[in-house]
């Protein structure tokens, strides 16, 4: 069914037209992705959605009595109340309905002697269809479900009895998110519903999601959960707004073959027109061919030109170069211990490599700045070692950079800083990310946070850094300047540490996982799905010792079945971690086999006498070495979790 269609909207603000032309709908139980960069218009046309901004020609149509639910990012709730009080909001029906109960209780007792009477059986009636109505609202467990919704968004029972002013804005936004939640609308709006939410959090929410019964429009520059979650894609970009059915990964692919398309129907009608206006500009002026060049000027004048198709971010020419590699060697982090002024963590160990692109995760509040913050000497370690390699040149960016003020012009304030570079290849630069012609003019205080980024960005590419230390680099970046960043940083050959909540930027390039946590954390030696299927082996085997202390307080029937079932589930993983293992080793086969056509290679005269060949087939046999380590230290590991099972089942 229909919830809302809209049909040709058109808005402007200031003369200035924001889209035109728009048709958008929302059917039950759909799930839907708003993407578009910044100032695209996205929040315009959700509040145009939710009814609170107006448009300024088209239709709108719902069915009646639609419950919808928005949420944006300012906070809606009433601060004086408890956390409670706000969340029970939504089940105030039930309430009343359970206090009616509870007085035909009352009434039924208070009477018991007139059972017989017509009026007593007529509360009776009463109390059934109210209890009857009670239960179909879900009235004897909303307690339960309030409890649900505040655990998963990180919320402890001490929190249930506090007012809302006591919370931080973050906090209450993910109050107004639990609320909005348990409201249960037909239609649910979230305007950037992961904002403010760690890893753990934004996974909770999209098991959440999973299981709404309504349907969803989500705003979101977070890709993995717009991934989880959506099944269609509105794409907001230079004033219209085109429909994309698939995920967000699927959406890409698409957007990608329409601009190919469209483009090449653009340089076929370039073409068609340079044939006309020629024949035109040769023939006008004959008597003999004067007419069929009024013909041809005339199809010129009524042709419907199409614009030229603008290139996405990705086609940006960004590279993070540097001038002299490390050794092999970058860091050893012996016994760290990081804080300011009591450690947060027990000594952390791990080594860094050339070319590791290790991505920090952990939960909110762990440390996870301060320790890049300590590995880029910003802040001094409270004991223990960080010993570095040679030739190391670190550049350090935090999100923090993208909050400075600055009454300068952007072409100013990044040419102060490279006095001995030419104006136009500061603005050649510039134009890397995204400023171009008048907008390096800007002035930076006039500047949105994504803009800063970006500006803060080319300082670090001018660096020429071959260690990159970065601390959340997407926050204020739209979805299209993170593909941008994406690509530059895939390409970079030097060693990239980060820290990210965008599990979709992680999983992009992250070829080492370090979890953070109090007892020290630890270093997974493959990228973030391997990270994922680790951890999901670790909850296998930590669910199997649980449920196997469960069995033994069960007779030995029940046991005997459970037991079943959990070696069913451990060959399941058993046979998972074999197919990884086989892959592997596939690999290794590979990397030897390599290595040898190198040798042999190498053995040749004419290479032999070529100092750049021979110097090409040393560091691709260097990098292949590299990668064989990696892949044997991963079948080592995928070894050792398969002896675990093997002990486990036997």
């Amino acid at each position: 069914m229909i919830l809302m269609q809209l049909s040709q909207i058109t808005k402007s603000f200031d003369g200035e037209e924001i889209f035109e032309g728009v048709n958008f709908e929302v059917k039950t139980g759909e799930r839907i992705g708003i993407v578009g960069r910044n100032g695209a218009g996205k929040s315009t046309l959700m509040k145009i959605i939710a009814g609170v901004e107006s448009y300024d020609s088209g239709h709108i149509s719902k069915i009646k009595g639609l419950k919808l639910g928005y949420l944006t990012q300012q906070m809606t709730l009433n601060a004086e109340n408890t956390v409670f009080e706000e969340m029970a909001k939504p089940f105030e029906k039930v309430k009343a309905i359970g206090k009616r109960m509870q007085e035909e209780t009352d009434w039924l007792a208070a009477h018991a002697e007139a059972y017989e009477t017509t009026e007593y059986q007529t509360h009776i009636a009463k109390y059934e269809q109210l209890s009857n109505e009670f239960e179909q609202l879900g009235g004897y467990h909303y307690d339960s479900k309030i409890k649900t919704v505040l655990n998963g968004l990180d919320f402890s029972e001490a929190d249930y009895d506090r007012p809302i002013n006591d919370f931080s804005g973050g906090q209450k936004t993910r109050l107004s998110l639990a609320q909005m939640l348990l409201s249960e609308p037909d239609l649910l709006l979230l305007d950037e519903p992961t904002n403010h939410l760690d890893m753990a959090t934004t996974e909770w929410l999209e098991d959440y999601l999973k299981y709404f019964k309504g349907a969803i429009v989500i705003i979101s520059h977070d890709r993995f959960f717009l991934d989880k979650i959506v099944t269609q894609i509105y794409d907001v970009s230079l004033g219209e707004v085109k429909h994309y059915v698939g995920n967000y990964t699927k959406f890409i692919q698409l957007r990608d073959q329409y601009f190919q398309k469209r483009l090449a129907e653009y340089e076929r009608q370039q073409s068609e027109i340079k044939r006309l206006e020629t024949f035109v500009e040769k023939n006008i002026t004959r008597a003999s061919t004067s007419g069929m060049a009024k013909s041809r000027r005339k199809m010129l004048e009524k042709m419907a030109r199409i614009e030229k198709p603008m290139l996405d971010a990705r086609s940006a020419n960004i590279q993070f170069d540097f001038d002299r590699n490390t050794g092999n060697d970058v860091m050893h982090i012996q016994d760290l211990e990081i804080g300011y002024s009591a450690p947060i963590t027990v000594p952390i160990h791990f080594e860094i490599n050339k070319g590791d692109h290790i991505g920090i995760i952990g939960p909110n509040g762990i440390g996870k700045s301060t320790l890049i913050k300590t590995l880029a000497k910003r802040v001094p370690p409270l004991s223990g070692q960080i010993i570095e390699g040679a030739n190391l040149k670190i550049g350090y960016y935090d999100q923090k950079q993208a909050e400075f003020r600055s009454n300068k012009t952007i072409l100013d304030f990044v040419w102060d800083q490279y006095r001995h570079m030419l104006e136009k290849d500061v603005r050649a630069v510039l134009g890397r990310f995204l400023f171009t012609q008048d907008e390096v003019l800007k002035v930076i205080n006039d500047l949105s946070g994504g803009e800063k980024a970006r500006l803060q960005l080319a300082l670090l590419m001018l660096e020429r850094n071959n260690v990159l230390i970065l601390d959340e680099p997407t926050n204020h970046l739209d979805i299209d300047s993170k593909e941008m960043l994406e690509q530059a940083l895939k390409n970079f050959e030097g060693t990239l540490i980060f820290v990210s909540h965008d599990r979709y930027f992680i999983n992009e390039l992250a070829n080492r996982i370090f979890d953070l946590n109090k007892t020290g954390g630890h270093l997974y030696l493959g990228d973030y799905q391997y990270y994922l299927e680790k951890l999901e082996q670790q909850n296998a085997l930590a669910a199997y010792e649980e449920q196997r202390e469960d069995n033994n307080a069960n007779d030995e029937s029940a046991s005997s079945q459970n037991t079943y079932q959990d070696q069913k589930a451990l060959r399941r993983e058993k046979r998972k971690i074999e197919r990884q293992i086989e892959a592997e080793e596939q690999k290794i086969m590979e990397l030897e086999a390599r290595i040898e056509e190198i040798d042999v290679a190498m053995t040749d005269d004419a290479t032999m006498n070529d100092y750049e060949k021979t110097q090409a087939l040393a560091d691709e046999r260097t990098s292949i070495e590299q990668s064989l380590e990696q892949v044997m230290t991963n079948w080592e590991e995928l070894q050792l979790a398969l002896s675990e099972f093997k002990d486990e089942m036997n």
